[in-house]
């Protein structure tokens, strides 16, 4: 199979040393995203990274790893320490009565994006900051009428 002089890397795991694992194998083995694992990272008590000889990813105990979900399962379903938005309740103090907050956030962010591409390639996409303006004029106009 393997001639005498060609060097066959050896399993950690076969050695007694503990099993890593990367970010990609914790959140396919735990059902977590990998969003949701980097989120985990940030945690003072999620465990710490270990240097693993030979390669540049970021590699965890599996031991530590499957300790610190058995005492932090994963939550599921939306935050609820957030406040909670009314939704199609009408913007005060805007000048736009009639005009949802979805609406009013949506009108300003083409009018954002406009203005953004306008002054980073000036000139060169007028039209589509022309649409954007278009847009938000007949969100505006929806929402009065």
């Amino acid at each position: 199979m393997f001639r005498e002089d060609v060097a066959v890397p050896k399993s950690p795991e076969h050695e007694g040393s503990p099993r890593l694992i990367t970010i990609g194998q914790i959140a396919e083995e735990h059902g977590v995203s990998r969003s949701s694992v980097h989120t985990y990272r940030r945690s003072a008590t999620f465990p710490r990274p270990v240097p693993a000889e030979g390669s540049t990813r970021i590699q965890y105990r599996a031991e530590e790893v499957a300790a610190w979900f058995e005492a932090n399962p994963p939550q599921q379903g939306k935050r609820t320490d957030l406040p909670r938005k009314q939704q199609g309740e009408p913007v005060s103090g805007y000048g736009n009565s009639g005009m949802t907050r979805e609406d009013y956030e949506a009108r300003e962010q083409l009018l954002d994006t406009a203005v953004l591409v306008e002054g980073r390639w000036p000139g060169e996409y007028s039209a589509l900051c022309r649409d954007l303006r278009n847009l938000a004029d007949t969100i505006s106009e929806e929402s009065a009428g």
